[in-house]
């Protein structure tokens, strides 16, 4: 194997087979001079070889250093100083002023009306009434008419006598006199012939409820509560129940008036309080 191809190997190898693509120094040529003498050549060409093959790994030695930093290096960044565009002139825009608005016409005044011309009649002459002449007068003669036979007037039917019917007048009776107004006296003004005591509610008892109950009553003549209304709540609906339920049970003396029994409305109240 010749010394050419033992460098190749070892060159392709140790890079990886990579091979320069930068120019190696051309090795110009050299004229060789036969000599005589065989051993001066062979020794000649022996040492062209070495230096050639020297100079073609120092070659690719210088080649594969550089390839690398070739190869690693970053592209190259382009810049390029461009000037920022001029700032645009704000302008300021302004409103444009409201047009004042024109004054309403001042109203004309209204021309006074000329006056009329009052129209004065003239005075008509009289003229003096001319005198009338008498008309010559005229005597008609009035002819009596003959004397007509007087018919006599055709005999009355005799009037028959009809009966006449009285008709019932239905008496009037006087007119029954207004029921008087109930008058309204006090509580005070009744006595109580039983006094009915209201039971206190148990859940009102529980829940604290106190209250007093305006019971308006209208007692007969006979002292009975005809009716019982609420004139005023305590509040709760129980309380006014108990109070109502005891008012019914009570019994008042007759209210006498002129020593006569009558109708009275009172006001009665009736209290719940719970005491400790």
């Amino acid at each position: 194997m010749s010394i050419d191809t033992q460098f190749a190997r070892l060159s392709k190898a140790h890079y990886g087979g990579q091979v320069s693509q930068q120019p190696t120094r051309s090795l110009k040529p050299t004229r060789v001079f036969r000599v005589q003498d065989n051993s001066d050549f062979s020794g000649k060409a022996l040492a062209g070889t070495v230096v050639m093959h020297i100079a073609v790994f120092a070659a690719l030695i210088v080649a594969s250093t550089r390839e690398p930093l070739q190869e690693n290096a970053a592209p190259p960044i382009m810049v390029s100083i461009v000037k920022s565009p001029e700032p645009i002139p704000e302008v300021a825009i302004t409103e444009p002023e409201p047009e004042p608005t024109p004054k309403p016409p001042e109203p004309k005044p209204k021309p006074k009306p000329k006056p009329k011309p009052k129209v004065v009649d003239k005075p008509v002459p009289i003229e003096a009434p001319q005198p009338v002449e008498p008309e010559p007068e005229v005597q008609e003669e009035i002819s009596e008419p003959p004397p007509q036979e007087m018919k006599q007037a055709p005999a009355q039917a005799p009037v028959q006598d009809t009966p006449v019917v009285a008709e019932r007048v239905e008496e009037v009776k006087p007119p029954e006199p207004k029921e008087q107004a109930i008058p309204e006296i006090p509580i005070s003004g009744v006595s109580y012939l039983h006094q009915e005591i209201p039971v206190y509610p148990a859940m009102s008892r529980r829940l604290g409820e106190q209250g007093i109950v305006m019971l308006r009553m209208l007692i007969s003549e006979t002292g009975v509560p005809e009716t019982i209304q609420i004139e005023k709540s305590s509040g709760s609906e129980r309380l006014d129940k108990a109070a109502m339920e005891a008012a019914k049970k009570s019994r008042f003396n007759p209210y006498k008036r002129d020593n006569k029994p009558m109708k009275v409305s009172v006001i009665a109240p009736v209290r719940f309080t719970i005491s400790d």
